[in-house]
């Protein structure tokens, strides 16, 4: 039975932990099948290691399609490409898959793990304003990583760079990306604070001194 469902089963960890139950039965009442118990062990941490591989190679990006942005002398994107979002820098432009009007309601940061970053005069849904680094340490749970991307993001980093004078749309909302617990033990220590457009997309720069429209 342990043998069949490390094969047809999904469910994490039952085909393994029927095996390691039938094996020992088998010792104790020296009966036969330890071959079949002992493939099915195998055969099921090999499929766990397989499942592990990919979510770490998800959360790094390692999936991602695409060329990388082409980017100028000054770190401008020239040229539009796929990206992590670790990747994105202050001043970048990008679209995104997530849908913004939606995004963030309970939790602040669940994102998808890429985005297209693009020049900004191309339509994009997103621009960074600001990005600095947590500090080193144990993963300090959502909720504190949420409140010191929330402080850090407010206030003076979106003044510095849209300027005091200026009058954003109202469908600009300020949002932010953060280290998730997988991502934490992968080194990610990065907020991305953005500006992104509820209602779609829009070309141009809010920068100061771009003019963008």
């Amino acid at each position: 039975m342990a043998f069949v469902m490390s094969i047809v089963c999904a469910l994490p960890l039952v085909p393994l932990i029927l095996g390691i139950i039938a094996l020992s039965q088998i010792r104790k009442r020296g009966e036969k099948g330890k071959g079949f118990a002992i493939a099915a062990i195998a055969i099921h941490a090999v499929t766990i290691a397989f499942y592990a591989l990919v979510v770490i190679l998800g959360v790094s990006g390692a999936f991602d399609d695409g060329p990388e942005p082409r980017r100028d002398t000054s770190g401008q994107v020239t040229s539009p490409g796929s990206s992590d979002v670790q990747d994105i820098r202050e001043g970048d432009c990008f679209t995104t898959e997530d849908d913004l009007a939606e995004y963030g309601d309970a939790d602040g940061g669940q994102a998808a793990f890429s985005v297209r970053i693009v020049p900004c005069d191309q339509p994009h849904e997103g621009e960074a304003y600001a990005v600095f680094q947590l500090e080193d340490g144990p993963y300090p749970g959502t909720e504190k990583v949420i409140s010191i991307a929330e402080e850090k993001c407010a206030g003076t980093p979106l003044t510095d760079y849209v300027g005091e004078a200026a009058k954003l749309p109202e469908t600009l909302e300020v949002y932010y990306y953060h280290p998730q617990s997988a991502g934490w033990t992968l080194g990610d220590r990065e907020v991305t604070c953005f500006l992104g457009d509820t209602s779609g997309s829009s070309t141009g720069s809010v920068r100061a001194g771009a003019g963008g429209s």
